[in-house]
């Protein structure tokens, strides 16, 4: 008899189930993002820009934020202009504030202010909404079999 179905008929298997499955995909994408973020930036050159802007941007799901319009040079010298996708309400950065930018070399990808908000927080908010029901999973379930264990061994 398996160890989840001692449980005088509570449904924890299928509570079990459920967590894997609502976490699951959570901490698969999640995880996903922060790779890609990592790689991003081991690829991308690193610059200073110079906030120029903070344009006040409707967005398509219905919000509305101040993004940042940053002007940077390349390590060739050219002279570029970006429009962040991250908003904020009031603005992040100030006019005429220096910023770390990231960019593509080859230009395939848009460039990016860095900090931890606009490259990792994403990312790993969303491998921990992933994390969470996983956790739980594991610790429930590590729980059942300690407590199964415990009474036949007494």
């Amino acid at each position: 008899m398996s160890i989840l179905n001692k449980t005088h008929g509570f449904p924890f298997k299928g509570v079990l189930l459920g967590a894997l499955l609502v976490g699951l995909p959570f901490l698969i994408i999640g995880v996903s993002e922060v790779i890609e973020a990592r790689q991003m930036v081991a690829d991308f050159s690193e610059t200073q820009g110079t906030v120029v802007e903070n344009q006040w941007e409707a967005f398509a799901h219905g919000g509305a934020a101040y993004v940042p319009r940053v002007e940077f040079r390349t390590q060739d010298g050219e002279r570029k202009w970006f429009t962040d996708g991250v908003g904020s309400i009031p603005p992040d950065y100030e006019v005429g504030e220096q910023v770390t930018v990231l960019y593509d070399p080859q230009g395939e990808q848009a460039p990016r202010i860095k900090s931890f908000k606009r490259i990792w927080f994403a990312p790993l908010l969303i491998a921990s909404i992933g994390l969470l029901p996983v956790l739980v999973v594991a610790i429930v379930g590590v729980g059942i079999m300690l407590s199964v264990h415990l009474r036949h061994h007494r």
